[in-house]
């Protein structure tokens, strides 16, 4: 009995410490939100959470889960808006005034992300900078391999 009680506790002192580890470094590092999957209607589906920025990636925490991981992570290359709205009056009772809701999507799943006029504009910013999804790359490589093989058979 004793070993099941100490193997509880040592797992209770891991939960807490990962749950702390997760909170203090994210919160400083990211922007917080509320996110949810779309069709959603009324107010169901909300998840505060915190977003962070990696390269071409949007990494979404949620407020309540101890995972070292991203919950979610979004590929920009991927991301079209769809419009903007302001909160409905029941998200008005759970929201920050001055919150804008993003209706976007990511590799053709819709989701609605709320946001201060700060995240907005890092947000809008940084879907607006990624290359299209379409662009290619050159390789200069294949491409002086081509050129010099035409040369060669002249």
């Amino acid at each position: 009995m004793d070993i099941v009680m100490w193997v509880l506790i040592v797992i209770a002192v891991l939960a807490v410490l990962l749950a702390a580890w997760r909170f203090l470094t994210l919160r400083s590092r990211g922007t917080t939100v509320i996110l949810r999957r779309l069709p959603a209607g009324g107010t169901h589906g909300w998840r505060h959470g915190t977003i962070r920025y990696n390269g071409d990636d949007l990494e979404y925490f949620k407020l309540r889960s101890i995972s070292p991981m991203a919950n979610l992570v979004f590929n920009r290359k991927t991301a079209e808006f769809h419009g903007t709205r302001g909160l409905t009056a029941a998200e008005s009772s759970f929201m920050a005034p001055g919150l804008g809701v993003f209706d976007i999507s990511f590799g053709g799943t819709r989701y609605e992300i709320a946001l201060d006029p700060h995240g907005a504009m890092a947000l809008t910013a940084w879907v607006e900078s990624a290359p299209h999804i379409r662009q290619e790359r050159i390789d200069h490589h294949a491409l002086r391999e081509k050129i010099t093989r035409r040369r060669g058979r002249n």
